[in-house]
Formats: C-alpha cells, structure tokens, sequence
C-alpha cells in the first residue's frame, strides 16, 4: 500500500509548521512543503502525486484556483484542504468546482493544532478495509479499458448501507472498480467514458450483479438488497429489461432484493421504450430509485411520472452542510416530499459524525457513506461480511436478557497494510 503523502503549500511560517506537524502525528510519511504553484506542480508531477493538498488560497487567491484546477485535472491529489476563500461567501462555489473536478474537498479554516488534527482525521484516502486508491495520471485508452473489461479485471466494490436505527446493513450498492495487474486500483471517471463510447455498459452492469451475487451467496439467505446504477442510453434499448430478468434469473437472485439508480434522471427521455423497460423492471419486483436527487439533472416531474420507490439525496448537500446551514433545510423538507410520496429516502455522503447526528435529528432512517464504510472488493469485502455475520450471532442468541447490541456504526480501524 502506498505510504500516505501530502504537499503543504504555505509561506514558510508558523501555519505551515502547524499543519506539517499535524501531518506526520497522523502517519504521513512524505511530506512536501513549498510557497510557489509553479514547484509546487513541479515536485507533485515528480513523486506522482499526493494524497492530500494543504493549500492557502489567501496569496495571489485567483493564480492559486488555477493551480487547483490544475491539480485536479492532472490527478495530482486525492485531496485538499484549503485554507482561506477567494473572497468571503465564496466558499460553497468553490468547493463544489472543484468537488466537480474529482477533488475531495475539506475546509481547512484557522490553521491551529486541533483545528488540523480534527480535520486530517476525518480525511481518509486509504480508506477502511478497502484498497488504496492511487491517484491516475493519465486517462487509459479504450483498448486498454476494454480489454480489462474483457479480463474481469473491472471488479464490482460493494458499499453498505446502514440502518440508523439499528447500526446494521441493509443492502448494498455495487460500483465498479479497475484493479489492474500491478494492483493499482482505478476509479471509474478514469474508464466509464471508454465503456460508453464502446457501447459497453450492459456488460459492465451483467458482469458486476454476477460478481456481487456471488460474493453475497457464501454468506447464506441474509436477505441484502443490492443496487446497481443504470443509464438513460441503457434503459432507451428495447429488450433491456428482459436481459436483466435473464441475468437475475440465472443467478438465482430474488428481484425484490434488487434496486436499480437511475443517474442522470433529468437527461432521461421518454420514448415508450424506457417507459416499458422501467415498468417490467417494476413489475418483475425490482425497486427503481432516483439518484442524486437534488442534483441539477433530477427533477420533481419524474417522480411523479416514474415507478420509483427510492428517494437517493445528493451527498453534495450534507458536504455542504456545515458551511451552509440552508443544505438542513433541503435535507429535512427532502425526507417530507419522500415520506408523502411513499419512497425510502436514502441519504448519501455521510463523512462524519456530525453528519449522522444531524440526519438523526431530522428523522432519516436510510444512510451511506465513507463514515461507516468505503466501497469494498475482495478480501476486504469478505472480512466486512464476516464481522457483521459474527455481530448479528452475538445479538440472536438466545439469553434472559437482551442480547447486547453491536450497531455496525463504522468500521473499526484497520492496519494501513493490504
């Protein structure tokens, strides 16, 4: 596994010592320091990249956007704290530019030893029982990403979703990863666009339910519901709904048991075609549910007009949450239109323990996010499911008393070591 590695690019003073002490308490073993954009992309290029980006945006603030949007467009972080705003008010934009740019963005604020303990805490680029994920300098070709499809090197990476009530999974939602020979694992911005473009993404979707129902089935008949994400160009093909009735039937899956994300619901048409392969997704039993809702390609007309039977919240508003107290608004009158049409509300996004508290408070139920658990492939999938299944034996033996609860809350901490 990579060693953690940061670059802290401040003026040489007392804010910049803070935060690289802050850095190595926490395990960074490499750790960059500089004042100039223009080294400071020099020296990132050289070593590959960071993990994370401390960076004062209060020196030359507009030259320092550009070196961000650099950074993000080169895959030279996997994130970045920033200190200081362009101008006051700025922040939300900012950080959602450059959150649309791959960029995991913290808000580093005043630059003291808590402040910096507390938010390098909470950012974790290796994740918890989950693979590194090595930052990507160059966008692969579509021979390669179709070859790797061909190869079953792009692995399905499953996702929890948590019960806030009981602390247990309910399900999980099955995104794709590219685990390539040398080990380095590939998101999918790096390798989706080739898959369209080639007219690949029915087999990538065919290949990851193979995969996750395979990896479920050795855990015995617990009823996890998976779910898997669907584009409007899949759903416009006729015969798409009876593949997918094939592929469930051949698997042996029980339909109810899985729900199908409709991403990018906006741009979705409504020939009779999608309206027909929604519908017999539908009545075979599968739930439908509209993702990122919120978003700018989500709309009310669609939930009214579509079958669906889950409501998924765009993470963008608990990102935004604690630096735009409106984003509680939406969250709360967002659970209200949900409950009022039927559908389960799943919030996505939930990083911190602020997070949870606050979805708590306003009644959520469904929950998913990086707090609990990253998405996870292989061993690290099949460790998780191994202590939830113990968890779940400790809490259905028969005793006199109530068996003691062991909420999956989060995931413990897990040696930084494949």
């Amino acid at each position: 596994m990579r060693p953690l590695s940061a670059f802290n690019l401040q003026a040489p003073s007392l804010h910049r010592t803070i935060a690289s002490t802050s850095l190595r308490r926490l395990g960074y073993t490499t750790i960059l320091e500089g004042s100039s954009d223009r080294l400071a992309l020099r020296q990132m290029r050289r070593v590959g990249g960071v993990h994370l980006l401390v960076c004062d945006l209060r020196v030359d603030p507009a030259a320092r956007l550009n070196f961000l949007q650099t950074v993000a467009q080169e895959h030279l972080a996997y994130g970045v704290a920033v200190i200081g705003e362009l101008v006051t008010g700025t922040w939300s934009t900012l950080a959602r530019l450059l959150r649309l740019q791959g960029l995991k963005v913290l808000n580093g604020g005043p630059t003291t030893h808590e402040r910096m303990n507390a938010l390098l805490e909470e950012f974790n680029p290796l994740g918890i029982d989950s693979p590194s994920l090595p930052l990507i300098r160059e966008i692969p070709s579509d021979e390669d990403v179709v070859g790797a499809l061909s190869r079953d090197e792009i692995k399905a990476a499953l996702q929890p979703k948590i019960s806030v009530s009981t602390g247990g999974i309910t399900g999980f939602e099955v995104l794709a990863r590219w685990q390539r020979e040398d080990g380095e694992i590939v998101l999918p911005g790096c390798f989706l666009p080739a898959l369209r473009r080639n007219g690949l993404l029915d087999a990538l979707l065919f290949t990851l339910i193979d995969q996750a129902i395979c990896a479920l089935q050795s855990f015995g008949d617990h009823p996890f519901h998976l779910a898997f994400n669907v584009e409007p160009v899949q759903l416009s093909r006729p015969g798409f709904s009876a593949q997918l009735a094939h592929r469930l039937l051949r698997q042996g899956a029980d339909p109810r048991r899985i729900t199908f994300e409709l991403t990018e619901i906006g741009a979705l048409r409504m020939p009779a075609i999608s309206l027909d392969n929604l519908l017999r997704l539908r009545l075979l039993g599968c739930g439908l549910a509209i993702d990122d809702f919120g978003s700018g390609h989500s709309t009310l007309e669609r939930l009214i007009e579509l079958p669906f039977t889950e409501m998924k919240l765009d993470a963008q508003f608990l990102t935004e949450l604690d630096d735009d107290p409106r984003c509680g608004g939406v969250l709360a009158s967002a659970l209200a239109l949900g409950r009022a049409l039927g559908l389960t509300v799943i919030a996505e996004g939930v990083e911190s323990e602020s997070h949870l508290r606050h979805l708590q408070l306003l009644g959520y139920e469904h929950v998913q996010g990086y707090y609990f658990c990253k998405p996870l492939m292989g061993s690290a999938l099949h460790h998780f499911l191994r202590r939830a299944a113990r968890r779940e034996n400790i809490d259905s033996r028969p005793s006199r008393e109530p068996a003691p609860r062991c909420p999956i809350s989060r995931a413990e901490p897990h040696p930084r070591a494949d």
